[in-house]
């Protein structure tokens, strides 16, 4: 540190003379000087006060006082300086002397070498929060000497303009500030960009492989750390996230290159973290280490932008390298949040109005509404449509209703409609929604043309097995008004059970409640006919409701991706509004399960779609799924 150099002349001899005792100057004594604004003659850049000090009878330095920098603002106040003996500085309000909130210590050997003061010469920081707009500066170097400054009066030119020269000269102050400033965006920025790479061995060293956002929504960050050190993220607007809670897993390519250097801390090194919603594409992020006193620059990177389609997100996020059994406390604590905004946000855009064609005469007042999505394959339509052909109830007192939901499908669907109608003489309505709405979106739409009293979900890859089921189950569906969605039994081709009801079961695993299909693949169970059996959930695959009623409960939440967990959710959803869920064992139908969804993915992201929507599921409906799972004797999560 070199304030000094204001204040000697190349001699050695002081240019502006510390204020001294006045026995020496020939005055009479006084107990206090004070003053009413603080000393302005020196040169710019050299200390706010003259220094105070206080000799001996033989001209020796007992102790002094020196003030070297001030900011002030209404909400913060940082002063600098040292102090050699007994002297003191302290700001002072109406009610006495007022803590700092940041105080640090540092040699001062150029002040000692200057002075030579019999004692230790120490440097100081001190930052106050928030102090009363009559605070004063008081300087105290022995019994009579004394200088006193209301804060707010000292000239403009005398202030600091800002953190920046304060910051690089007290290095040690910028961990301690850093942690009394995070409240106040402005000032943080400015302790970040302080921050400086650290160059001892064995030093905190971090590095940000990704970093994307979508504005308004948060993002992730994605890299390397190593090091025992407090970890934050900080952009120039001084938003601030502390790593504390990143998600971590081992990094081969870390541990390869450094476990020479840093040992078992290379073990965990690999972090994700989201991103404060404010910041976003564009913006200067720093990512910082609190060792010790010290704040280190690890490592700074422009964010970029994050796909802003739910799916295109998902497709991104999805593929970095976090654990499977991960992803659930992932979704919790970071990015779910950011999915949940964006499919939020695609269904807030609006869609076209749907396109709607017809082939055959439909009935004026259908008994029910068979609503069927399509995606990706349309060649299971034949195989419905033969089956409905040969059934009386739906070929003359239903509506079927094929919802498209897939652009790359929808022209030659449509072309097939009257050929269809030729071919099988059942009347056809097809829908075309103008975008991919998702199973929830389509059977939404569906839902919002229907004309039937009853609505009938079906999914396109699920066949009836004989004529007359459909019928039965309407009928049911109005023997049993307890009932608010009844189900079918759905069959592999194999002749092996699907669905016979759905309950809830904890999966330790990814720490996430699943649906459970009990007794899926194995032989089906004798069935009484005329039977509803009561369950927790039924697949949407085959679902019977009231028109009226479902579309007063909004039909299938739009919050899940692509399709997973919307039929539970409707199911608890109609629970909730007092009715009951229930299946027909003895109504059974084939199911080639998955078959009409398959074009959504496969593999890991499929797998990852799942958690995300099963996350998504027990964040809504965690109290009615742990309530049935303990009726159904399921072991409970500790």
């Amino acid at each position: 540190m070199s304030w000094l150099t204001n204040l000697l002349r190349p001699d050695g001899q002081a240019r502006l003379a510390p204020e001294t005792s006045p026995a020496l100057s020939g005055q009479a004594p006084a107990t206090a000087q004070a003053f009413d604004t603080p000393a302005s003659d020196g040169p710019l850049g050299g200390p706010v006060w003259l220094p105070l000090v206080e000799p001996d009878a033989a001209g020796r330095f007992l102790s002094g006082l020196g003030l070297d920098r001030i900011f002030y603002a209404p909400d913060l106040v940082v002063v600098t300086g040292w102090s050699a003996g007994a002297a003191t500085l302290a700001l002072e309000g109406p009610v006495g002397p007022i803590a700092p909130d940041v105080r640090v210590n540092v040699p001062r050997p150029d002040v000692s070498a200057a002075y030579a003061f019999a004692g230790p010469v120490h440097g100081f920081l001190l930052a106050f929060r928030d102090p009363p707009a009559s605070a004063c500066l008081v300087a105290r170097a022995g019994a009579e000497r004394m200088r006193r400054s209301e804060i707010a009066q000292f000239p403009a030119d005398r202030l600091e303009p800002d953190l920046g020269r304060i910051l690089a000269e007290y290095a040690a102050a910028r961990g301690p500030l850093f942690d009394a400033l995070r409240s106040t965006p402005a000032y943080l920025a400015a302790v970040a960009r302080a921050a400086a790479p650290a160059s001892r061995p064995g030093a905190p060293l971090g590095h940000m492989d990704i970093v994307k956002a979508v504005p308004g929504a948060g993002g992730l960050c994605i890299g390397w750390s190593l090091g025992q050190a407090d970890l934050h993220l900080v952009d120039e607007a001084g938003n601030w996230q502390s790593l504390a809670s990143a998600m971590r897993w081992n990094r081969g390519d870390i541990f390869d290159g450094f476990a020479g250097d840093y040992g078992a801390a290379c073990a965990d090194a690999g972090f994700l973290q989201a991103l404060p919603t404010p910041l976003g594409p564009g913006h200067m992020v720093r990512l910082l280490a609190r060792d010790g006193d010290d704040l280190v620059l690890l490592h700074e990177r422009v964010v970029e932008a994050a796909p802003l389609d739910p799916v295109g997100y998902a497709r991104w996020s999805f593929g970095l390298p976090v654990p499977a059994e991960q992803m659930v406390e992932r979704f919790s604590r970071h990015d779910g949040a950011v999915l949940r905004t964006l499919i939020t946000r695609a269904h807030e855009h609006g869609s076209p109005p749907p396109m709607v064609r017809r082939a055959g005469r439909v009935p004026a007042e259908p008994e029910v509404s068979l609503l069927i999505p399509l995606f990706g394959r349309y060649d299971f339509v034949e195989h419905q449509l033969l089956e409905f052909a040969d059934d009386p109830f739906i070929r003359d007192r239903c509506e079927i209703i094929y919802v498209v939901d897939d652009p790359g499908i929808s022209a030659p669907v449509l072309a097939a409609l009257d050929m269809w109608w030729q071919l099988y003489g059942v009347p056809i309505t097809v829908v075309w929604g103008g975008r991919n709405r998702g199973f929830s979106g389509a059977n939404n739409l569906g839902l919002s043309l229907a004309r039937g009293r009853q609505v009938l979900f079906l999914n396109s890859d699920v066949v009836p097995m004989a004529p007359g089921w459909l019928e039965a189950l309407s009928r049911r569906l109005d023997d049993h008004p307890e009932f608010g969605l009844l189900g079918t039994r759905l069959l592999f081709p194999s002749g092996g059970v699907q669905h016979d009801g759905m309950t809830f079961e904890f999966n330790g695993t990814y720490g996430v409640w699943l649906n459970q299909h009990p007794g899926k693949g194995l032989p089906a169970e004798d069935a009484i006919p005329g039977t509803v059996r009561e369950w927790p959930a039924a697949t949407g695959a085959c679902l019977i409701a009231d028109r009226a009623e479902i579309a007063a409960l909004g039909g299938f939440s739009e919050a899940y991706l692509i399709g997973d967990f919307e039929d539970s959710d409707l199911c608890l959803k109609v629970e909730a509004s007092g009715r009951r869920v229930g299946v027909c064992p003895d109504i059974a139908l084939t199911h080639l399960e998955r078959q009409s969804f398959g074009m959504h993915g496969t593999g890991e992201f499929r797998m990852r779609v799942m958690l995300f929507n099963a996350w998504l599921h027990q964040e809504r409906w965690r109290g009615a799924i742990e309530r049935h799972a303990a009726s159904w004797g399921e072991e409970m999560p500790a």
